[in-house]
């Protein structure tokens, strides 16, 4: 559980919500603290995750709510190993008090178990099998394209990252999307941010993803990518390169890696500036 003094206002908007829908608000736990915060209202199944931080470098987050709840909705009707969306509220997104957030079912999840490497990957396979026949609308490629151009905007606006630095690493981003699309052309559904700790261990048994406001279209090395990087693991890497070569991997990880760079900039200013 973490501290939430410093998301006062944050927690007053979840029990406004959650009072409006019949959901007691006096005992919150802090499930995930970062770039969202997400609480439990215990002992309530249902999970809300507040576009905190996101909801600051990205001006409207609503966007992101609206298609993740979409996504996520068609996802677990097809029985893919996602958080659902709650069933003991509606899932909104719902902004209140100017803070967007959504409803999720929770997950009877063993607390602090990071899945292992393998075990992602599994279940990242059984996600993608499902997401391969989403018929909505994913931006290509969101996390490096758009919303890095918002996180790059935020980080010059608030003095984080100099004009100049955030200026050639998009035209590195620009390169490196335009040589990943060219080496790895097949899009599909990804992810998006599908590393293990945005996943949970079930206590029933295998691996559900959660996070997926990151959900994009775009070659198939991206998620791989992002699994390889934060795991290290050498035999997810040579699993990728099997799947998609070794230059789109490498590719999607350099694409990653400014991505991380940007992102990593900005919360450590979060944790300097008490955001």
């Amino acid at each position: 559980m973490g501290a939430l003094g410093r998301h006062v206002p944050v927690l007053t908007a979840v029990r406004t919500l959650l009072r409006e829908h019949g959901i007691a608000g006096d005992r919150l736990e802090t499930w995930k603290d970062g770039s969202n915060l997400l609480v439990r209202p215990v002992p309530a199944p249902v999970i809300l995750r507040v576009a905190t931080f996101t909801g600051r470098v990205r001006g409207d987050p609503l966007p992101y709510l609206i298609r993740e709840v979409e996504l996520v909705t068609w996802l677990a009707a097809r029985g893919a190993p996602v958080m659902a969306p709650a069933s003991a509220m509606p899932p909104g997104p719902f902004v209140v008090d100017r803070w967007a957030m959504a409803a999720w079912a929770f997950v009877d999840h063993e607390p602090g178990v990071v899945p292992g490497a393998a075990e992602s990957l599994a279940a990242l396979d059984d996600l993608h099998a499902v997401m391969r026949g989403y018929p909505g609308a994913l931006p290509l490629l969101g996390p490096v394209t758009g919303d890095l151009d918002l996180a790059l905007a935020f980080g010059v606006t608030e003095g984080i990252l100099e004009v100049a630095t955030a200026r050639e690493l998009g035209l590195r981003r620009d390169a490196l999307v335009t040589r990943l699309l060219a080496l790895d052309p097949v899009l599909v559904a990804q992810h998006g941010d599908a590393f293990p700790r945005n996943a949970v261990s079930a206590r029933d048994g295998g691996v559900t993803w959660i996070d997926l406001e990151d959900g994009c279209r775009g070659s198939r090395a991206w998620d791989l990518a992002v699994l390889v990087r934060n795991t290290g693991d050498a035999a997810i890497r040579r699993g990728a390169i099997e799947r998609v070569g070794e230059d789109a991997l490498d590719t999607a990880s350099a694409l990653r890696a400014i991505q991380g760079h940007v992102w990593a900039a900005l919360h450590d200013a979060r944790v300097r500036r008490g955001w």
